[in-house]
């Protein structure tokens, strides 16, 4: 076993320094750590939903995958996603540019878990798929909690955004729809409200 000293995980954590939505005035700022362990959890619920449902789900390779999905913005920096897929040309350099810094980051690692990281950076199949599905989720969810917080000049365009394209990812997606009947008429409710199930009285 190795026994030098490597940069991965303190790379890693340098994700709370990077602040997502760096354009909007946000009254919660959101750093990317954060935003991946909301994916995280969101991926979590959604991979049991979907192996109760009966598909062949590896949730191991899931959850790792939501952790270290944003990792490589630790070299290259959080792009707004309509910046990155401004057009066909933009998106390919974009995504050699994140690949390009994944693999950087797996150099940082011991050997005996560079495959582990590879493999984790993209699983493929369905996993990935349904992990992206919940990234996208995540971002519905801060514009959500953002206007529910009275910051709508901000937020409402982007909100109403993400209500179009999280009603395709739904349709896509059994297990988005499940999460979303099931807790999304929660988000941005007071504690009381969440711990009385939603109850009024």
């Amino acid at each position: 076993m190795s026994d030098s000293n490597f940069g991965f995980l303190a790379l890693a954590l340098r994700q709370r320094l990077i602040k997502r939505w760096s354009l909007m005035h946000s009254v919660q700022p959101e750093s990317v750590l954060e935003h991946s362990a909301v994916v995280t959890l969101l991926s979590y619920l959604a991979g049991n939903i979907a192996i109760q449902q009966g598909k062949s789900v590896d949730l191991a390779i899931m959850l790792a995958h939501a952790s270290l999905h944003d990792a490589a913005e630790v070299l290259c920096s959080d792009v707004v996603t309509p910046v990155k897929k401004a057009n066909a040309v933009l998106q390919r350099e974009f995504e050699r540019l994140e690949k390009a810094a994944e693999d950087k980051l797996i150099q940082t690692l011991p050997e005996e878990l560079q495959d582990a990281v590879s493999r984790a950076f993209a699983p493929g199949g369905y996993e990935q798929s349904l992990v992206k599905a919940c990234d996208t989720y995540s971002a519905y969810i801060k514009c959500k909690l953002e206007v529910a917080a009275g910051n709508g000049i901000e937020f409402q365009d982007a909100l109403s955004k993400m209500e179009r394209i999280v009603a395709q990812v739904k349709l896509d997606f059994p297990e988005i729809d499940a999460l979303d009947k099931w807790f999304g008429d929660g988000l941005g409710h007071s504690v009381d409200k969440l711990l009385a199930g939603g109850n009024d009285d």
